[in-house]
């Protein structure tokens, strides 16, 4: 049972950090560290247990009496499709206790959000019960809301976290309806009983889009995308990396495993009306990216780019474009949190994330240069990376069964690498800027944070057909077998 141990290791660090005190700051940073790495080891080991790549390869569950007219299921299973996940999820977090060392104040409870964060999601990419998995959605939403309204960088901060909150919570109403409407009528919410039940069509039309609503939020599909750039804006680095990193992939996630799961032919149906909003989204924040003047905005327009890019590819039905996207979306974690991490030292520097406030940084952070240039061409899927071979998948599966929609989408495509060219050039070339008046390069914690997202996104995109097969065989089984 070696998902419950990582729970119980998790929950035990959680208890460690709130047993210290708050005088003992540099032994809570080295203890939170030290955990972390723990964590982070049985994480390896876990992989090493699932290396035979079975669909299914553990599954323990706990049935408890809540109501007397449905039963209440903990139900967590661990298979390929969440797999990927969960090691992304444990890789990061290691990393968030490194970065959220440099924040002055309020370091203990910082930690110990991270920790619950970690504990939520670990179980949230592996639930298979629907009720329990809406328990875990809104349980994420007061942890980051907290970290966004007491460590956010600037002054609006608490209108981005209510902003966040809100719009979150309104999506989750929707999902919370189509869960009692499944338990009153199917008596169960446990995805794998539910996957045998016959949905009358017009039934099944109303819970995807109930579904939909909520899982679009968190993605952010468009229209419901508003909240995300002003999030990052106002998040510490480690918010801006927990968002990007992990918390967009649960909304995609949400789509592959529930909504594309129990109402694929509501999926089929309306899949050209979902391509063409994700199509759209592409396009516009493509182009809304080539004008945002703060860096984190700007990165977080990008992420809503890719994120509905590869959007796209989940609604393909296609299997080339669905594997393309679930390699995206892991993807997408590495490189889009190593590009806020970079901003978020930057900004420790200067005290700004305005893009004219910089220039010529390349003669005195030559360190600085190799990794934000490093992970640009990764974000814009540049040959040798693992955004690139996603890219490529996604586009050619979805140009077999939607043309058109393929060809609309090759804008973000375009537009990525005119608006990363456009910021390395303004940043690191042409004559130094007045306002700065000091210079470091990266230190050896930065250093040690950025090295391995680096080394990853080399590593997997020259063997990322090995990632890639690990959900061929689920995705063949459970989404196309129609």
């Amino acid at each position: 049972m070696i998902l419950l141990q990582l729970n119980i290791l998790i929950l035990w660090s959680f208890v460690q950090i709130l047993a210290v005190g708050r005088v003992h700051q540099e032994f809570l940073k080295d203890l939170s560290s030290l955990l972390s790495a723990q964590v982070l080891l049985a994480f390896g080991l876990f992989l090493k247990v699932a290396q035979d790549y079975v669909t299914f390869f553990e599954a323990y569950h706990l049935n408890v009496l809540l109501f007397p007219f449905f039963s209440f299921s903990l139900s967590l299973v661990v298979d390929n499709l969440s797999l990927v996940f969960l090691v992304l999820t444990g890789f990061l977090f290691y990393l968030l206790n490194l970065t959220a060392r440099s924040l002055g104040y309020r370091l203990k409870e910082i930690f110990l959000i991270l920790w619950l964060l970690e504990f939520l999601l670990l179980n949230s990419f592996s639930c298979a019960d629907l009720l329990l998995f809406y328990i875990l959605f809104e349980a994420l939403l007061l942890p980051m809301y907290l970290m966004i309204g007491i460590w956010g960088s600037q002054k609006n901060k608490i209108f981005a976290a209510n902003q966040f909150f809100l719009y979150t919570l309104l999506g989750s109403f929707f999902l919370l309806v189509g869960i009692l409407l499944i338990l009153l009528l199917a008596g169960s919410a446990n995805i794998f009983f539910l996957r045998c039940f016959l949905w009358d069509p017009t039934l099944e039309n109303v819970l995807f889009f109930l579904f939909f609503v909520s899982f679009a939020v968190k993605v952010p599909m468009f229209p419901f995308h508003l909240w995300l750039p002003k999030a990052h804006v106002e998040a510490p680095t480690v918010g801006s990396v927990l968002l990007a990193g992990v918390l967009l992939k649960l909304g995609s996630f949400g789509f592959l495993r529930y909504s594309l799961f129990l109402f694929p032919q509501a999926a089929l149906s309306y899949s050209w009306i979902l391509l063409s909003l994700t199509s759209l989204a592409v396009a516009y924040s493509s182009f809304s990216t080539l004008r945002q003047l703060d860096l984190k905005r700007l990165v977080a327009y990008s992420s809503i780019a890719h994120m509905n890019y590869l959007m796209g590819g989940l609604f393909s039905h296609n299997l080339s474009a669905m594997v393309g996207s679930l390699l995206l979306q892991t993807a997408h974690g590495f490189s889009s949190s190593a590009l806020f991490l970079c901003i978020g030292f930057l900004y420790e520097r200067y005290g700004t994330r305005n893009l004219f406030y910089y220039g010529g940084l390349a003669t005195v952070m030559p360190l600085f240069l190799i990794f934000f240039f490093w992970f640009s061409l990764a974000n814009l899927g540049f040959p040798g990376t693992m955004n690139f071979l996603a890219e490529l998948t996604i586009f050619l599966g979805l140009y077999e069964t939607y043309p058109l929609a393929a060809l609309c989408m090759l804008t973000g495509i375009f537009l990525s690498a005119l608006y990363s060219f456009v910021t390395l050039n303004r940043l690191f070339f042409g004559p130094y800027s007045h306002f700065q008046r000091k210079y470091a390069d990266l230190s050896r914690r930065e250093f040690l944070i950025l090295l391995p997202l680096a080394l990853w996104l080399l590593i997997l995109g020259l063997q990322a057909t090995s990632v890639m097969a690990i959900w061929v065989a689920p995705l063949e089984a459970f989404f196309l077998a129609q």
